[in-house]
C-alpha cells in the first residue's frame, strides 16, 4: 500500500528540469536567522531565496537576490553548502513555475549583525511581507512541508558552521 508522500512524489514530472536557485542565510551574532513571509503566503517564513539568471554565477545571484528582495548589500558569503540541493514542487505552485519538477538550489550563508529597520522590502518586485530573526529549529519545524527536508541540511551545515565562526570572530 502506498502512502500519500510517496505517490505525490511519484507524480513529478521526471523530465522536467529543476529550475537553478539560490538560497541565502543571514545570521547574526545571537545565532537567529533572518527570516521573510511571503507577499503571497503570510506567516509561512522562509528564507531569501530567488533565480539565477542567464550568465551568471551562484554567487553573483545570491548577491543580487539579497539586495532585491530585503535590500541587504552584502559581498561576500562566509560559507558556502558544497553540494547543490532540491526538492519537488507540489502541485499548486504558481504557473510561471509549472514547467520545472521543483528547485535545484546553492546555499551561501552571510553573517550581518545590522538593524531590520536597514531593509528595504520595496527595492524590486515586493516578495515578502515582512522580515524577523527568528530561531533555525523554530524555522525548520514550521517551513512548509516541500522545503522540510532541504532546511534539514541547511540546519545541519548552521549546526557545524556558526558556532565556530561566532567563537573565531569573536570581538576582542
Amino acid at each position: 500500500m502506498e502512502n500519500e508522500h510517496n505517490s505525490s512524489i511519484l507524480s513529478v514530472d521526471q523530465n522536467k528540469p529543476y529550475r537553478k536557485n539560490v538560497g541565502m542565510v543571514v545570521f547574526n551574532s545571537q545565532k537567529l536567522v533572518l527570516v521573510g513571509d511571503r507577499v503571497d503566503y503570510p506567516e509561512k517564513y522562509q528564507f531569501p531565496q530567488g533565480g539565477i539568471d542567464e550568465n551568471e554565477t551562484p554567487l553573483e545571484a545570491a548577491i543580487r537576490e539579497l539586495y532585491e528582495e530585503i535590500g541587504l548589500k552584502l559581498e561576500k558569503p562566509v560559507y558556502e553548502i558544497p553540494e547543490w540541493l532540491t526538492y519537488e514542487f507540489p502541485e499548486d505552485i504558481p504557473e510561471y513555475l509549472k514547467k520545472y519538477r521543483g528547485q535545484m538550489q546553492k546555499w551561501f550563508f552571510f553573517f550581518w549583525d545590522g538593524d531590520l529597520r536597514q531593509l528595504n522590502l520595496e527595492n524590486h518586485i515586493r516578495e515578502f511581507r515582512t522580515v524577523k530573526w527568528m530561531d533555525i529549529d523554530t524555522l525548520v519545524n514550521n517551513i512548509v512541508a516541500f522545503k522540510k527536508d532541504v532546511y534539514k541540511v541547511i540546519k545541519k551545515h548552521f549546526d557545524e558552521f556558526v558556532p565556530k565562526f561566532l567563537e573565531q570572530n569573536k570581538l576582542k
